[in-house]
């Protein structure tokens, strides 16, 4: 009895011994498990059409190497309001214009949040394309309140921050963003068929050369259709005296001069020092117009205000006033400023008569 509880006690020490010394054992280290970049954006669920964009262009291979990199991915819903559904709606896009815009969404270093200057507003960093990008951190009202650290990166705001990868950080961004490159406004506008008739005007009237020029500008484009509801076509323009009229009033009310304004800008400014309305008087006018953005029932999307007064009075009359909600078509960022979508018009043509 003694020699067999011996020989049981030396058997399940040689056992442990052997355990111990196990050739193939290994030690989890802290954080091995975390991907690189687009091994990461592959295995989530909101990243499916950036990843199928960063497969389509060759860069998936190049986000895997060691970098550091910050990404900035718009979800799945930002690459729908543009129309894109599925991975095959990026076959009949440009593969280079595609590649560069990718680009983009990457900037060749590890930036956190805490690199981003608090309350700063168009802070520029370089992205692996070549050009800047312009970020924007609302962190605090500086009279008091709470931290609120709304980011945003071309006017797209930031769902996630701060998501740690293998070889940099991601952030998620609600929309793709839309740069224009080498684009200035005039070829912007010209490029798009549905801002015909706002051309037409801005030539008529003499407005059109100044968005050769460097700038900046901030422009809500009025469309074809909402130009039309207040009696403005191609034929009106072409029948009508412009000595008549006052070319700021009818078609400058769209133009903010000396400004470079994403819709998100009016927002930051909300949280800086608790102002975010931007108001101006037209050249040559009276009238008073006011800019803002905000968020609004039950979409909670974040779009813009116009409201045009016939002057700085308190009581006076409201000539017209717009809310804009498509996340989609604004924030167009040209060499020379920003353009907006408008799909209503402000002033007809017998409220721009000179007096």
């Amino acid at each position: 009895m003694k020699h067999r509880f011996l020989r049981t006690i030396f058997l399940f020490a040689t056992c442990f011994v052997a355990s111990c010394e196990h050739p193939d054992l290994t030690v989890v280290t802290p954080n091995e498990n975390i991907r690189p970049a687009a091994d990461f954006i592959k295995n989530n669920f909101e990243m499916t059409l950036f990843h199928a964009a960063l497969q389509k262009t060759g860069l998936a291979a190049e986000l895997n190497q060691e970098g550091p990199f910050t990404v900035l991915v718009p979800n799945d819903v930002a690459f729908n309001e543009i129309g894109v559904f599925r991975p095959t709606d990026f076959d009949r896009m440009n593969q280079d214009s595609l590649r560069r815009i990718i680009k983009y969404h990457v900037l060749p270093r590890r930036m956190f949040l805490a690199d981003i200057p608090a309350n700063g507003v168009d802070v520029r960093y370089a992205t692996l394309e070549g050009t800047s990008l312009h970020t924007s951190l609302a962190s605090f009202n500086p009279t008091g309140g709470s931290a609120v650290n709304d980011l945003f990166f071309d006017g797209a705001s930031v769902l996630r921050k701060d998501v740690g990868l293998a070889n940099g950080v991601l952030y998620v961004l609600d929309k793709v963003m839309k740069p224009q490159f080498e684009t200035n406004i005039q070829a912007l506008l010209t490029a798009k068929p549905e801002y015909r008739v706002f051309v037409a005007g801005l030539k008529k009237f003499g407005l059109w050369e100044q968005f050769g020029t460097a700038g900046p500008f901030t422009v809500f484009a009025p469309t074809n259709k909402a130009l039309e509801s207040l009696g403005i076509t191609e034929e009106v323009l072409a029948t009508m005296d412009v000595a008549k009229y006052n070319a700021e009033e009818l078609f400058g009310t769209y133009i903010i001069y000396n400004k470079h304004f994403f819709i998100s800008d009016s927002k930051v400014f909300s949280t800086i020092n608790a102002d975010g309305r931007y108001s101006y008087k037209l050249k040559g006018s009276p009238y008073v117009m006011t800019y803002f953005s905000n968020t609004s029932y039950p979409e909670w999307i974040l779009g813009y205000n116009l409201e045009l007064k016939s002057s700085d009075d308190v009581f006076a009359q409201i000539i017209a006033r717009v809310e804009y909600r498509q996340r989609a078509k604004v924030d167009f960022l040209c060499t020379n400023g920003v353009v907006h979508n408008l799909e209503t018009g402000l002033v007809k043509p017998g409220q721009a008569l000179k007096k």
